[in-house]
């Protein structure tokens, strides 16, 4: 009896163990089996979904540059001149103020005026005249400071010789000549010229010379 009772007792903690042991791996199975499940990933938004970019600041627009000064074609000219004339006993003085127009530096027409007084001492007695005058002319500069002179003039006159008083005369005439022009400030310039009278007639009996030292202003 004392032995059945040993071998019961030895079954029953063998059986005890294999119970327990059974149970023990069932649950480390259990355990080993658990499945690790992860929140999946938020979805993205896709791009038509996004705010757009912010706007970068603008620049401030820079002012626009006033156009250039179109360049004149030519400039206005105001002046005047003091002319002589000499040849064998005869002189004349004279004024002629001038308003001229000169287009890029190369052509130069103008108006003037004219008053000139003459006396002619070869003959006996002696000749004098009053004269008043208006002309057309024009310059050509083929350099900058040297110019040509073509000059159409109408003029009236008389003269008094002793006691003796003409009756005032018109007359006509073509000048050629030169001279040259020379700046002396901010506009203003001074120029000479001499010129010949073309034409014969009582008023210009010789080719004598005619020289003129005038001055003006450029606008």
């Amino acid at each position: 009896m004392l032995r059945l009772a040993w071998l019961g007792a030895l079954l029953a903690a063998a059986l005890g163990l294999g119970v327990f042991g059974d149970a023990r791996r069932a649950a480390a199975q259990e355990e080993s089996e658990v499945e690790i499940v992860t929140e999946p990933p938020s979805e993205l938004p896709s791009p038509s979904t996004l705010p757009p970019p912010p706007e970068p600041a603008s620049q401030p627009a820079e002012p626009e540059k006033p156009p250039a000064p179109k360049e004149k074609p030519g400039r206005l000219r105001v002046g005047g001149g003091i002319g002589f004339g000499v040849a064998t006993g005869f002189i004349s003085v004279g004024v002629s103020p001038q308003v001229s127009y000169i287009f890029k530096r190369i052509v130069e027409p103008g108006l003037a005026l004219r008053y000139e007084y003459a006396k002619d001492s070869v003959p006996v007695p002696d000749v004098s005249w009053h004269t008043y005058g208006g002309s057309i002319f024009v310059r050509l500069f083929p350099i900058e400071m040297l110019f040509f002179l073509v000059e159409g003039e109408l003029i009236n006159t008389g003269f008094k010789q002793g006691d003796f008083r003409s009756d005032r005369t018109n007359y006509g005439n073509l000048l050629l000549g030169g001279g040259f022009m020379l700046g002396v400030g901010r506009g203003a310039f001074v120029a000479t010229s001499i010129k010949f009278a073309v034409l014969r007639n009582p008023f210009y009996p010789d080719a004598f010379p005619i020289i003129a030292v005038g001055a003006g202003y450029s606008f």
